[in-house]
């Protein structure tokens, strides 16, 4: 008897575990897919340092665009248009984010052999006064003065000039392709700026295939600023700078004697009132600019005017001057405008800084 009560008690007692057992393991499978408090929280923090790190990630990111707006950049005349299939060294692109934007853009061309990386000071120049500034590669593998200057036909430069400017067929002593002339090149540019960077502003300077020339400002050293001079007589652009230039003659023995490149006193779309210059006295075209400058109408608008130790507005000249030296020793066709060459203060800051202010401040 006492055995049997001793199994039944056993029994009794297996049964009070298992079941305590089973409602443990009922309430477990019953909260599996909960997480304990301790687990929560460092799940929770992870998460918000994830999104700290993503929102500095952006944030660096944003600030890194900004610094490579700011201090410049270099776009491949490939990544704008892959029919572009010579003169490929990089056009030279800025914006200063921290000045008051003018909504006008400033193009610049460099001379005959020369690229955009040669003169990025007056490029940043033009940000800092807020302008989106180019300084734009194009066809310059000569001199248009080598291939004009002992052809007697007065319409000789301008013709280079034009297929130059349009890739049209001018003249025999060039060939351009549409693609590769200046007016592709800078639409195509435009647009690929405001592909890659649709928040700067870019579209404002064309409509569709159309360049807005009006909101430009159009500029350039040696044959780059004839350029610059033909452009404002195709169309009407905000303002003209020619820096040592132009110099489009025919030279037989003296520049008396040489025949004047018709296109100069022609009239155009930009008035005269709009079109400024500046050269050095020493410069090997001197003679030939100042004429050049004469017969576009510059006389009209003040005496030329030496702008060494003066200060802005120079008696509103457009026509000026200068007899500075050089940083490069004879280099003064370079002087005014190249990187190289332009005389600097003992900071580094361009002497003609406030020349080129002058000429470039457009309301």
């Amino acid at each position: 008897m006492q055995r049997i009560q001793s199994t039944v008690f056993g029994l009794l007692m297996l049964s009070v575990i298992t079941f305590g057992i089973a409602c443990v393991d009922l309430r477990d499978a019953g909260n599996s897919n909960a997480i304990q408090p301790d687990s929560q929280a460092i799940l929770l923090q992870r998460d918000q340092q994830n999104r700290k790190r993503n929102s500095q990630e952006q944030q660096n990111q944003q600030a890194s665009e900004i610094q490579k707006v700011s201090t410049g950049f270099e776009v491949a005349p490939l990544s704008t248009d892959p029919a572009i299939n010579d003169w490929l060294d990089p056009h030279y692109v800025v914006i200063d984010q921290s000045a008051n934007l003018r909504n006008k853009l400033f193009v610049f061309f460099p001379g005959s052999f020369g690229n955009p990386s040669r003169q990025k000071l007056i490029t940043q120049f033009a940000a800092k006064q807020g302008y989106h500034a180019i300084n734009l590669n194009y066809p310059n593998s000569w001199t248009v003065d080598r291939l004009c200057r002992k052809n007697s036909a007065p319409d000789c430069y301008a013709k280079v000039r034009q297929e130059i400017i349009e890739g049209k067929d001018y003249s025999p002593l060039v060939n351009i392709s549409p693609a590769n002339s200046i007016e592709n090149r800078m639409l195509k540019l435009l647009q690929y700026l405001n592909q890659q960077y649709p928040q700067q502003g870019w579209s404002q300077y064309f409509n569709k295939d159309m360049i807005k020339w009006d909101l430009v400002v159009v500029s350039g050293h040696s044959q780059g600023g004839g350029h610059a001079a033909m452009l404002g007589k195709q169309h009407r652009v905000a303002r003209v700078i020619m820096l040592a230039a132009p110099a489009d003659y025919s030279v037989v023995s003296s520049v008396v004697s040489g025949q004047i490149a018709s296109w100069l006193a022609a009239p155009g779309q930009t008035p005269p009132e709009r079109y400024y210059g500046f050269a050095h006295i020493k410069d090997p075209g001197y003679a030939r600019i100042q004429k050049a400058w004469e017969l576009l109408g510059m006389a009209n608008y003040g005496s030329a005017v030496n702008v060494d130790g003066q200060q802005p507005p120079y008696n509103y000249s457009h026509r000026l001057i200068t007899a500075l030296i050089p940083s490069r020793q004879g280099k003064y066709h370079g002087s005014v405008a190249t990187d190289g060459t332009t005389p600097r203060q003992s900071d580094g800051t361009p002497v003609f800084q406030k020349v080129w202010q002058y000429l470039i401040r457009v309301s």
